[in-house]
């Protein structure tokens, strides 16, 4: 039999419902484009970095010690096996006339070798080559010039001619470079030099690449658990280093001493004879020699002054640090964390929003589905009556189906693998230099969205048209038989009922007559309720974290640590009690790097100690279900939420904790404290002595400014850090720049998904419309021809919509409140825990979207009414 017939009934099919063809297929597109792109970014993402980072030969772990690597540590670390050592230098300093501080590194070209934007790398001693985010300030061949301390001071020259810009594969970030020692305490650029330019006998920095991990996906877990168990044997082995450099250092530092006193000793019995010689001279020639000999004295009384106050400064000299860092702890690693965390989250979105965005437009198009096959009812009997079998005519709808939802889905998965993901990647990459992602195409969330575009729109059709030619072409020809009536809920409460008017009556009748339509109305209008309040209630939270952290729960401005130079005290109590500072309070702090079950990298453990019972306007310790104040006791610890959470802890619990020595102690948990940012331990002093059983005193400030602007925090900065008895400074405003760096890329990939579920809200409530009106063409002309108004008949049919809409945006914001604590809780990183709290208007905003959006529908609705052929409509079925 000819099948000429049967593909012009389907083209047919197809031209005379452009409408409900563009809506399966935008229905199909958004999920695709949606699932998509939030799936393939991460792995986008990540793969990038690990070509770049491999490219570079990054380093895996590093070591960083504060008295340099002697000869026997060289040593100890070429014994690791399967890796390479590279040695270098590195120092803060500040550009001169400036408060800015600069980490002058030497240049390195074997592990984590500098990518060159511009210019050549530096080669002679009066050479460098700067960070590519200095570019704007300073051009090739421009002179730049730096401070360093006198003490501390290593570098041979301070002014040096740029040669070059570069990036550095272990600071990702273009404005999170953490905290210096230099300047204002926060580090803003850094600089390369040759090696030769640094004068110190000694390397500082060790950086190692392990031949078992370059292959490796560094993001992967199994890089993760790898490098842990890597970095555990890195501080084993440099376990007895300290002492025994301390040991080695105060024996070179005595010898020389020795040798000194030696020198001094000679010095003074040489004096000793020559004044025995000049006792036999006449006085005239004594008299002479008299101030020789006090000049020679005195020289001699200076020289054993130094030598004392070497030996003095020798006795309190403590011992070295080897501190271990892997990429993401390094000093100015910051950015590669965040990287970490922007597409871990990304990806925990991937895992949910897609999902309900998916099941909504599935649920919708199932209906669509429904009502086409119920429409092509008559021209099936036809198709059926002229021969064709049942195969035949099945495979209309599913042709029908699978072209709509596969034109759709496959122009939703190219979208969001080259163009959405393209768009997050950006927003998430803008402040790296990284530069662009490489995007790649997956076939396995390829044909995971053609299976779902397959079960949402081919399946129903299928499953729907076989049911329905189960009769015979004679019964096909005939319409369906209208469904028994009955009597509905509302109709038995009587004193309701008759109230209503008649229109409203058969609202109320058509509402629940139409049950599959009223549950996908419902479930549609809930479903993008739902994805905008997530949207913009994570948007809402992400925006209130650094207000909540940074202003309620941690006001002060700084915290200034002291150091066991006493010289000069009294200048420092005159700051503090200076107009500039408004408030401030001594405590004891102390920093643990703690391994925690279940976590890769270590965690960065602040432990705050208060003489008092709190730590009155300067730290709110609240409870974080009931927001009430919290106290400090003598028996027990007040721990922050997020470390809470992966100890597994809650007040009444106890959890181990290594100290600086590696010496457990068990501490008892006496609250939880509501905190966003970082990990606390908050405790009186009397408990902090009876956990690690040792006497402390106070060694720092927290302090509040009358001017809290960024200018001035630096400012006040720089001046603290010059003092003697200053050792650091640690401001809030570097860590809400890093939070800040998190904050932002989230914040541009939610504004993507909040446009894509108002998409889905107007394709859902259109699709939703256009299926009522075509149900209902015939009683709708009826009641025209019956004299009713042209906004009359609008309202009759609009009603119901309007009503099933009010009812699925009060269930979308109770899902959606439910689906953005869900996600929240997913996308917080090992030390940042985000909020659930949202403002009033996170309510608001989605109800006006849909009552926008279904006034834009009426009017279109009422224009299309205005159009139909009521005769024509009326006789459509015979």
């Amino acid at each position: 039999m000819s099948k000429k017939t049967y593909w012009k009934d389907i083209r047919k099919s197809i031209g005379s419902s452009k409408g409900r063809f563009l809506s399966i297929m935008l229905l199909m597109m958004l999920g695709a484009f949606a699932f998509v792109a939030l799936k393939v970014t991460g792995p986008d993402m990540q793969r990038t970095a690990s070509a770049y980072l491999k490219k570079q030969n990054t380093m895996d772990l590093s070591v960083i010690a504060s008295y340099g690597f002697s000869d026997d540590d060289q040593k100890e670390l070429a014994t690791i096996k399967d890796s390479e050592v590279d040695y270098g230098y590195l120092t803060d300093v500040t550009i001169k006339n400036t408060d800015d501080a600069i980490r002058v590194f030497s240049n390195s070209k074997r592990i984590s070798k500098y990518e060159l934007v511009s210019g050549v790398y530096p080669k002679a001693t009066d050479e460098i080559a700067l960070a590519s985010t200095m570019q704007k300030k300073y051009h090739l061949g421009d002179k730049i010039s730096f401070t360093q301390s006198d003490e501390q001071g290593i570098l041979k020259k301070t002014t040096f001619k740029i040669v070059g810009f570069v990036n550095s594969s272990e600071i990702l970030s273009k404005s999170s470079l953490g905290t210096s020692s230099a300047g204002n305490g926060v580090l803003k650029y850094y600089a390369i030099v040759p090696e030769s330019t640094f004068d110190s006998d000694f390397y500082t920095v060790a950086r190692i690449r392990y031949n078992d991990l370059k292959n490796l996906n560094p993001f992967s877990e199994t890089y993760k658990e790898k490098l842990a168990k890597k970095e555990k044997a890195l501080e084993d082995l440099l376990y007895d280093n300290p002492s025994q450099r301390l040991a080695q250092l105060k024996s070179e530092k005595e010898t020389s001493l020795d040798a000194n006193q030696a020198k001094v000793d000679a010095a003074k019995s040489q004096l000793e004879a020559q004044k025995a010689m000049l006792a036999q001279l006449p006085n005239e020639q004594q008299l002479a020699a008299q101030d020789s000999i006090k000049q020679a004295q005195a020289q001699i009384a200076e020289s054993e002054k130094q030598i004392s106050d070497a030996k003095t400064k020798l006795d309190s000299m403590k011992e070295p640090t080897y501190t271990t860092y892997t990429r993401s702890t390094l000093p100015g690693g910051g950015g590669y964390q965040t990287y970490i965390s922007s597409t871990s989250s990304i990806g925990s979105i991937g895992n949910v929003f897609p999902v309900v965005l998916y099941v909504v437009a599935a649920l919708v198009t199932f209906t669509t589905m429904t009502r086409f096959v119920d429409e092509e009812r008559t021209n099936s009997g036809v198709l059926k009556a002229l021969g064709y079998s049942n195969s035949d005519v099945i495979k209309k709808f599913v042709i029908y189906g699978f072209v709509a939802s596969m034109t759709g889905t496959i122009l939703g998965i190219f979208a969001g693998h080259y163009i959405l993901s393209r768009v997050i990647a950006e927003i998430v990459t803008g402040d790296t230099t990284l530069g662009s992602t490489t995007y790649y195409f997956y076939w396995s969330y390829t044909l995971i969205a053609i299976v779902f575009a397959l079960v949402s729109a081919v399946l129903p059709a299928f499953i729907i048209a076989r049911r329905e030619l189960s009769e015979k072409p004679s019964q096909l020809l005939l319409p369906k038989p209208p469904v028994k009536g009955s009597k509905i809920f509302l109709e038995r409460i009587g004193f309701i009922w008759r109230r209503l008017s008649f229109t409203h009556k058969v609202t109320a009748r058509n509402i629940f007559r139409y049950k599959q339509r009223m549950l996908m109305t419902i479930f549609g209008v809930a479903g993008s309720v739902a994805l905008l309040f997530a949207g913009l209630g994570i948007q809402s939270s992400l925006g209130k974290i650094i207000d909540n952290q940074f202003s309620r729960l941690m006001p002060y401005d700084m915290i200034v640590v002291t150091s066991d130079d006493s010289s000069s005290q009294k200048e420092l109590t005159s700051v503090l009690n200076s107009k500039k500072v408004s408030k401030y309070q001594s405590i004891y702090l102390s920093h643990l790097t703690e391994d925690i079950p279940g976590l890769s990298d270590k965690q960065d453990i602040s432990i705050l100690v208060s003489q008092g019972k709190n730590f009155g306007d300067f730290i709110h310790l609240k409870d974080p279900k009931t927001a009430q104040d919290l106290t400090l006791t003598d028996d027990g610890v007040v721990i922050s939420e997020k470390l809470a959470s992966l100890y597994h802890v809650n007040a009444g619990d106890s959890f181990d904790l290594k100290d600086e020595n590696s010496k457990k102690h068990v501490l008892k948990v006496s609250a939880v404290a509501e905190m966003n940012v970082g990990h606390y331990l908050f405790m009186s002093q009397k408990a902090y002595e009876k956990f690690f059983d040792k006497d402390i005193k106070d060694n720092a400030y927290l302090v509040t400014l009358k001017d809290h602007s960024s200018k001035n925090i630096e400012d006040m900065s720089t001046k603290l850090l010059a003092m003697d008895s200053v050792s650091a400074v640690s401001q809030n405003a570097s860590l809400i720049k890093n939070v800040n760096s998190v904050v932002v890329s989230l914040n541009g990939a939610m504004t993507i998904l909040i446009i894509i579920s108002i998409l889905l809200a107007v394709v859902i409530l259109y699709n939703l419309t256009n299926i009522n009106v075509a149900e209902r063409i015939r009683e709708l002309s009826t009641i025209k021809v019956l004299g009713f108004y042209d906004n009359e008949v609008t309202m009759y049919i609009y009603r119901e919509t309007i009503s099933l809409s009010l009812i699925g945006i009060v269930v979308g914001l109770i899902g959606g409140k439910y689906l953005h604590q869900l996600i929240m809780n997913m996308i917080g990183s090992d030390s940042i825990k985000f909020g659930t709290e949202v403002g009033l208007s996170i309510y608001i905003i989605p109800i006006i979207v849909v009552i926008g959006i279904l006034f834009l529908l009426g009017w279109l609705v009422n224009h299309i009414l205005k159009t139909v052929d009521m005769l024509e409509a009326l006789k459509s079925v015979d």
